[in-house]
């Protein structure tokens, strides 16, 4: 592999010339595309509440959480996640960030896609997020909108989101079908979401429920975008997910380990694999994983979904999130594969692997470690 000025120039075998660089024994890989995350958590040295948390026990923790945190803690947290994010390897990210919030003065190699949170049931919230979120768009060109979730946001006010993403022609992100308490919500208005939003002083009769089956028409709807990232999809039916695979411009982003944190049921990710879903991977935040490395990611997958394929699993966290977010914003230098014209930022595993079983045996338990070229 030949590489300069900060791309790859050129990938052969055969005999390395005299001037080459012996890695050892090792295996080559791309940087890490890090398809979502919640930087402002990043100061938390454990998630919040325990595992198996009810999810809506679990939203009242955060919700006490973000109230307590001023803003000086809030910049140190996200420029502690954005280190920790590159030290581990990832070299692309998307973050869901609450405006007004820059990115730009925090790594110059980081490329951070920054998703305007908007939400609130109530009008006044609404629009004052709604504000403040077009302007971060307007002020950062790797940016993109955040109608936050099904149960925070009224149908006619992420209508109004959605058409501004189509006339901003910028992608959105949202957190979707996330546990089975949203799904009672929005089919029938009742539930432990609905009983929790009310000791919250918000009124739900005139938001719940949307209908009895409450996604198809949401995927409908962010299928009518350039680009979207369904965020979890951790109860999407076998249904909803062959009415995603219609929108290819829809891309589903898996937190596999925040997913075991709240102890759900088996994610449908093979389901989605099956009918041609792109799904990537993501870290979620501190506030329901252990750190924000992507590469754990990786090896939990390889450890505990053996019936994903391992080569698959490689590309979620690599390859594919960054064909998504080129999709999205055209100017990001290609990343995410070993190839003519890509970034030349690389990372490593050591292995002594003559097979590829033991291969992927070998990434499943050691440690990624980026590759300093200069």
């Amino acid at each position: 592999m030949r590489v300069g000025g900060g791309k790859i120039h050129e990938v052969g075998s055969g005999r390395p010339p005299s001037d080459a660089v012996d890695l050892g024994d090792v295996a080559l890989l791309p940087r890490l595309v890090n398809a979502h995350t919640h930087l402002e958590f990043s100061d938390l040295k454990h998630p919040v509440g325990t595992r198996g948390i009810r999810f809506t026990d679990w939203i009242k923790l955060v919700i006490e959480q973000r109230l307590t945190a001023d803003p000086e803690v809030k910049d140190r947290s996200i420029f502690g996640g954005v280190k920790e994010l590159w030290d581990s390897g990832t070299i692309v990210a998307g973050e869901i960030t609450t405006p007004p919030q820059s990115y730009a003065h925090l790594s110059s190699e980081l490329d951070i896609i920054s998703f305007a949170e908007i939400l609130g049931l109530q009008d006044e919230r609404f629009s004052e997020r709604f504000e403040v979120g077009s302007k971060h768009c307007e002020m950062h060109p790797l940016a993109g909108l955040s109608p936050h979730a099904p149960y925070s946001i009224s149908s006619q006010a992420l209508e109004k989101v959605l058409q501004h993403a189509r006339l901003l022609r910028r992608p959105v992100a949202m957190h979707v079908a996330e546990s089975p308490e949203e799904r009672e919500l929005l089919s029938s208005g009742d539930g432990p979401m609905a009983d929790f939003l009310e000791t919250i002083g918000i009124i739900t009769k005139p938001h719940f429920p949307w209908s009895t089956e409450p996604f198809d028409h949401l995927i409908q709807m962010l299928g009518k975008l350039p680009a979207a990232f369904l965020i979890h999809g951790n109860d999407l039916q076998q249904s909803e997910i062959e009415k995603l695979a219609k929108h290819k411009q829809i891309t589903v982003v898996y937190c596999p380990r925040t997913h075991d944190f709240f102890d759900f049921p088996m994610h449908p990710v093979n389901a989605m694999h099956h009918q041609g879903v792109r799904v990537v991977l993501g870290t979620d935040s501190r506030a329901s994983n252990p750190d924000l490395n992507l590469w754990n990611e990786v090896r939990f997958l390889l450890n505990v979904r053996q019936d994903i394929e391992a080569s698959q699993v490689l590309k979620m966290a690599t390859l594919l999130p960054a064909e998504a977010l080129a999709n999205a914003f055209p100017q990001l230098a290609p990343c995410g594969a070993i190839a003519a014209g890509f970034r030349d930022r690389l990372g490593l595993v050591s292995t002594t692997a003559v097979t590829q079983e033991q291969l992927y045996r070998d990434l499943s338990s050691n440690d990624y470690r980026n590759l300093q070229l200069n």
